[in-house]
């Protein structure tokens, strides 16, 4: 599992040591263990110490996610590591993607759908796409109005 590590991974290092402990992304729901960062929760230049308790593993997309404000992330007294959006608000574990479909297949059978490959078929042929329809469709649908605009009004974050 490659991991940026300030120190090499040997054996008993924090690296390997986070590692073993974190298996990967610890980002809700995220399944990535390859490409991984240790992450200061407090950060080294603001004092945070390079301590199995202030690191976490994560990935480049959540590591970058985290760095530029759109999640931050924190760990508990009882250790427990959590995140929340840039709203503030907590971000919850996800079930797994991934895996066998067979529980949910046994779901719905004991429910009465028989969902199969004719379930929602699609119309499409194969034929190709027409960009001018594709185009004028949504074109047509919008006009220029005079006076306020309709749309709602998008409030801005709080705090």
């Amino acid at each position: 599992m490659p991991t940026r590590w300030c120190r090499s991974p040997r054996a008993g290092s924090p690296g390997a040591t986070l590692r073993s402990r974190d298996r990967g992304c610890r980002y809700p729901g995220c399944t990535h263990t390859r490409f991984v960062d240790g992450h200061h929760v407090e950060h080294w230049a603001r004092g945070g110490a390079t301590r199995l308790s202030n690191l976490v593993l994560l990935c480049r997309r959540h590591h970058r996610l985290v760095h530029e404000g759109g999640a931050a992330v924190r760990v508990l007294d009882d250790g427990a590591i959590v995140f929340a959006d840039a709203l503030g608000r907590r971000i919850v574990d996800a079930p797994s993607t991934r895996g066998s479909t067979d529980a949910i297949v046994a779901t719905h059978r004991a429910e009465g759908l028989r969902i199969g490959p004719g379930t929602a078929p699609g119309r499409w042929a194969g034929e190709g796409l027409d960009l001018g329809l594709a185009v004028s469709v949504p074109c047509a649908s919008t006009s220029v109005r005079e006076g306020p605009s309709t749309r709602p009004a998008i409030a801005a974050p709080s705090g």
